[in-house]
């Protein structure tokens, strides 16, 4: 059986999440047309309760997980979540990892300072991860963003923050980052510029780097070829292992997924508890046991494919994708590609 099971695939590694992501509330400003979230599917009412998610913290520090990510939705349409509960992730010594906004919160500067001065009084660290696009920012004002960054400033080192863009023309974000730029020089501040080559805007000695990359293709809604980046997926990282980015996403509402959903990948396949039901060892037990996420722990979504396609092709392995969840996505969305996973792998298994 064993000789058998691998000249299909290794079965050597468990699911290991790394961590947890809160998602207080899945409400955004923007609903941009890229994002990986399906708003039309998503009760954008519910926000998370704090108090349940701090004992969850507690938990999961409790079982070996040390690393939290909160993001949303937007995170700054409901600040008093990352106030109350990053003095408990300070206290367990657990990684806060930093959290996207568009800067919602500078609408109002009063409470953007107040936010802010919260979180430096629980010694908040971690800062934030900007982003600035067309997709944001034909919602969201430059100015705006200016602003959030202006205040900012009074209370953290500016190298804390970086910024995010994603789009599919280069020139069109650097007519923000000059657009940013002009509403800071005109706040006083004088020292700032961009080097390219450092992939960095550097504000009175502060460097904060940006990324820029096309977005990955929706499963909730089309976007046009030129857009996106599409590739030939071959292999794929045994993404819920060890050494994966399988952290437990943890929606409003407290339903739990296996994935942290990075590639617009929410099927409802990767729902596999309610944390207002059951614990979170019982829940991540439960996913260990899954043979489906076993295969996604030891060689991601083209291993997927591959017992999928163990008998008859089913899907071309030269179909093209603009990221590995996207594939992963269109598998197990589909529960007559599950159902024949399921029978190859307990046939192999035997």
């Amino acid at each position: 059986m064993e000789t058998k099971l691998k000249s299909y695939i290794s079965l050597t590694n468990s699911y290991t999440p790394r961590g947890i992501v809160f998602v207080p509330t899945f409400n955004c400003t923007c609903l941009c047309r890229h994002c990986n979230n399906d708003f039309m599917n998503r009760d954008l009412s519910i926000y998370m309760d704090y108090k349940k998610a701090i004992s969850i913290l507690y938990e999961a520090k409790k079982i070996g997980l040390n690393s939290i990510q909160i993001t949303g939705g937007e995170i700054t349409m409901y600040p008093e979540f990352m106030i109350n509960i990053i003095p408990h992730a300070r206290k367990l010594a657990m990684r806060i990892n930093k959290p996207p906004t568009n800067c919602y919160i500078a609408i109002d500067m009063v409470k953007t300072e107040n936010f802010f001065k919260e979180l430096k009084n629980v010694d908040y660290r971690s800062g934030f991860r900007i982003s600035i696009d067309p997709y944001h920012n034909s919602v969201i004002p430059i100015s705006q963003v200016a602003d959030f960054i202006i205040i900012y400033k009074k209370f953290f080192k500016l190298s804390t923050l970086t910024i995010g863009s994603c789009y599919y023309d280069r020139e069109e974000i650097f007519k923000l980052y000059d657009k940013l730029i002009n509403h800071l020089k005109q706040s006083g501040i004088k020292d700032i510029y961009i080097n390219k080559e450092k992939k960095s805007i550097f504000i009175e000695g502060y460097k904060i780097k940006y990324g820029i990359w096309k977005p990955t293709r929706p499963s909730w809604q089309e976007l046009k070829d030129f857009e996106v980046e599409v590739k030939i997926i071959e292999k794929t990282p045994a993404c819920l292992g060890p050494h994966g980015v399988g952290y437990l996403w943890i929606e409003p509402d407290f339903k739990v997924r296996i994935c942290s959903c990075n590639g617009n990948c929410f099927p409802d396949y990767l729902i596999i508890g309610d944390l207002n039901k059951e614990s979170l060892i019982k829940i991540i037990e439960k996913a260990r046991n899954n043979k489906i996420f076993k295969v996604l722990a030891n060689e991601g979504a083209a291993g997927l494919r591959k017992i999928l396609n163990m008998k008859t092709r089913i899907l071309n392995e030269e179909k093209k994708y603009t990221f590995m969840c996207e594939l992963c996505n269109e598998i197990l969305t589909n529960n007559e590609y599950i159902k024949i996973i399921e029978t190859n792998l307990n046939n192999i298994m035997m």
